[in-house]
């Protein structure tokens, strides 16, 4: 009763998944109209120092959350 719960080609997928080949891939295929793939994990555009936009929605979020919550 041998079962096998993966094929051959599945097995070598996960293998080249483990050692990077499956990521230079995805890094050499050719950008198809200009359009370039985002990554949000990456740390290339780190903005450092004050947003005061963004505090004044953060600001304004929890006073909504706030009420919400005790009222």
């Amino acid at each position: 009763m041998n079962q096998q719960i993966l094929s051959q080609d599945e097995v070598d997928a996960l293998l080249q998944g483990i050692t990077g080949e499956s990521q230079k891939l995805e890094q050499e295929e050719e950008q198809v109209g200009g359009i370039r793939e985002y990554n949000l994990a990456s740390q290339e555009r780190i903005v450092r120092g004050r947003m005061p936009t963004m505090e004044i929605i953060n600001e304004r979020f929890a006073r909504n959350i706030r009420v919400g919550l005790f009222n």
